[in-house]
């Protein structure tokens, strides 16, 4: 077997083992040949490629750094060629780069710990779920005195860029192996709202600095705020956003913050236990490749958060 970097002469051999992997339709001269990120392959003796991969490599939050993290996605291989041995070998190319590239750790959503548990991987992320009555909440906002609300702007285009991606690596910082967000990274930012009825604010203090921001959707039929991303830089930020989400009472009967670290105050703040639903959900697993990074390091910090689906 021979495991080396594919090119767009590739393209039609990946699309088809991405296929089969994981049932989609694929109708050869519709696909581009990815260039955000790195494929990797596995092929036979006799050149048919049996199964590949794909990467990109993001610095995370570590300290008062960044570490090197390689993110992995797309593991595929075809049906009659499993058990071969040929993601294994996938996964001895990764290690040899990351040694050589000097990559601190490795990161993948596994379909199942048991089987990645044999390349190195174990989970090391989770978050918290939290369902919350719009009458909570309502609750919460009338203690709130009307001149600490803030003001809210919303993301649109390329208006407060700097801005968001600014709010949105301080909060990173807060949180170890947080992946950074730079200008190629935006896509993660809801960026056309009326076109797509997805929602990004940054909230602003009173005087006038931008202390965090929020990213949701509203489901009119089902009466939920699905809040995706909810980033405050201070006790003020938290409490400003969640006014703010406030205004959508006439809608939604509930809001649902669908990741927030488990050392969130969002529930000590709200403080109606009994009235909210919190739900442990599991991230991405992890494989250390750097002693400076350990799973012991790891546990001795802040709750840790990994968003991006890379």
């Amino acid at each position: 077997m021979t495991v080396r970097t594919l090119t767009p002469a590739d393209l039609d051999a990946h699309c088809r083992v991405s296929s089969a992997a994981f049932i989609w339709d694929y109708t050869p001269g519709e696909d581009a040949f990815p260039e955000d990120a790195t494929l990797l392959g596995c092929f036979d003796d006799s050149g048919a490629l049996m199964a590949d991969l794909e990467y990109v490599v993001r610095d995370a939050t570590w300290g008062d750094g960044t570490v090197p993290c390689v993110c992995v996605g797309g593991v595929a291989s075809l049906p009659h060629r499993r058990h071969g041995g040929a993601v294994r070998k996938l996964f001895e190319e990764l290690e040899r780069r990351a040694q050589a590239e000097g990559w601190a750790l490795g990161a993948l959503y596994p379909f199942a710990d048991s089987y990645y548990r044999k390349f190195g991987y174990e989970r090391h992320f989770h978050s918290l779920r939290l369902t919350v009555p719009m009458r909570v909440i309502e609750t919460f906002v009338a203690s709130v005195p009307r001149e600490e609300h803030g003001s809210l702007e919303l993301y649109e285009g390329k208006k407060f860029t700097d801005e968001l991606l600014r709010v949105y690596n301080a909060f990173a910082v807060q949180r170890p192996l947080m992946l950074r967000r730079e200008e190629a990274h935006l896509k993660w930012f809801y960026s056309k709202p009326f076109e797509k009825c997805e929602y990004c604010y940054l909230w602003r203090s009173p005087v006038w600095q931008f202390e965090g921001y929020l990213q949701y959707k509203v489901d009119r039929a089902a009466g939920t705020v699905y809040v995706s991303e909810f980033c405050p830089l201070t006790g003020a930020a938290m409490r400003g956003m969640l006014c703010f989400l406030r205004g959508y009472a006439s809608k939604a009967e509930s809001v649902v913050f669908a990741q927030l670290p488990p050392d969130t105050s969002v529930l000590a703040a709200l403080g109606e236990y009994s009235a909210m639903r919190a739900e442990l959900a599991f991230g991405p697993s992890l494989r250390f490749y750097d002693a400076r990074v350990t799973p012991e390091a790891l546990r001795e910090g802040a709750s840790p958060q990994f968003w991006d689906g890379f």
